[in-house]
């Protein structure tokens, strides 16, 4: 019966498939993923006249403590425009406070009793056509700027050619198991649209920390061709629009926000269901090319113990899945640095990993059966 095991063609078969996998793992790994940290600041100078872009829903305290923050930006000329999407606490009296106190801050008011006509896409339109500058900067109302050189990072390099700038917004880090699965969620999301993107192949970016040229919205009609979607103001508009040749992206820690995580269970998930919207809508080419990933990862896995079963190259499948880790561990903990974020969660990324793709996989098909219409 040993032998029988030892010599089965399944097994075989196994190993072999366990290699491709391991060489599409390791190939993403060194050639996307550490590319996230290869460059800091951009040549080049930035633009001098920026209009700042903010909708936000119900952000009374989020608006008190950040806002300050980006009024305080060093950059020669710029401008903060914050639409309050039909909010029903106290957002209305703070932004009437803080625009007495900042006279480049200006608001636009959505009424209440209109809010089951708007969304998220609506108001950052409304922000969009109100700006008087050509260069849009979006964050949200919960992040914060980094540093006061953040508008002047994220807007140099920006000419008639580059028209799209990717940056990287991460979460504040909290304690609890939660905190540590958001930070390495956001940290391999970026590895990959970031990744992607210094290869030339950018398909996303995250409305917390990106910029664009103000025709290049309305060049495609803004939002027009997924506007009855609640999610995708951001990855499905640079989806729509980005190329190699006019996106530009920044990593250095100067040039990005850092956002206030979900601190329950469920409210992560509500706010990965709704980003999960929009990933079906990819172009063809983007969604094969993210599909290697999390594919290679499970067949990885599944022909690693297969082939450990029937006792066929133990030493290769062992050694095989060392190597991976060990690389992944390294990478992440590269880019970490780079991006100046804390590399815990490197450490913690063979046991992180596996969670986080079962909670993706069974998030996926609950959206499924029922997919969430709400922003916020």
């Amino acid at each position: 019966m040993t032998d029988l095991i030892e010599n089965s063609p399944y097994g075989l078969l196994a190993a072999i498939l366990f290699g491709v996998a391991l060489a599409l793992q390791l190939f993403l790994l060194l050639f996307r993923f550490l590319k996230t940290g290869n460059h800091g600041s951009v040549a080049g100078r930035s633009a001098q006249s920026v209009s700042v872009v903010i909708a936000a829903r119900n952000e009374e305290k989020n608006l008190l403590e950040n806002v300050p923050h980006i009024m305080a930006q060093n950059h020669p000329q710029f401008e903060v425009i914050i639409v309050n999407d039909s909010s029903w606490d106290d957002t209305a009296d703070v932004l009437k406070a803080l625009s007495l106190s900042y006279p480049q801050l200006h608001v636009i008011h959505i009424d209440e009793e209109k809010q089951n006509m708007q969304g998220k896409k609506f108001a950052i339109t409304l922000g969009i056509k109100a700006a008087k500058y050509d260069l849009i900067l979006l964050t949200d109302a919960d992040c914060k700027p980094v540093s006061e050189n953040w508008i002047t990072e994220m807007t140099r390099g920006m000419d008639e050619n580059k028209q799209l700038v990717l940056g990287f917004s991460p979460y504040a880090r909290l304690e609890g198991w939660l905190n540590r699965l958001i930070r390495f969620d956001t940290l391999m999301i970026g590895c990959q649209y970031l990744g992607f993107a210094r290869s030339g192949s950018p398909y996303m970016g995250v409305g917390r920390n990106m910029a664009y040229h103000k025709d290049l919205f309305f060049k495609i009609g803004g939002f027009k061709s997924h506007y009855s979607i609640a999610s995708g103001d951001d990855d499905l508009f640079v989806n729509q629009v980005a190329t190699g040749k006019n996106t530009v992206v920044v990593t250095s820690p100067e040039s990005q926000t850092i956002s206030e995580p979900k601190q329950t269970w469920g409210a992560w998930f509500t706010q990965k269901r709704r980003h999960f919207t929009t990933s079906g809508l990819y172009k063809t080419s983007h969604k094969l090319m993210l599909s290697v990933w999390p594919v290679s990862f499970v067949v990885l896995l599944l022909t690693g113990a297969t082939a450990l079963y029937f006792h066929t190259y133990p030493l290769f499948i062992i050694g095989g899945l060392a190597v991976r880790y060990i690389a992944q561990i390294a990478i992440l903990h590269r880019v970490s640095n780079k991006l100046a974020v804390s590399s815990d969660v490197a450490w913690l990324s063979p046991v992180l990993e596996i969670q986080l793709h079962t909670i993706n996989l069974g998030l996926y098909f609950i959206n499924l059966l029922r997919k969430p219409k709400k922003w916020n």
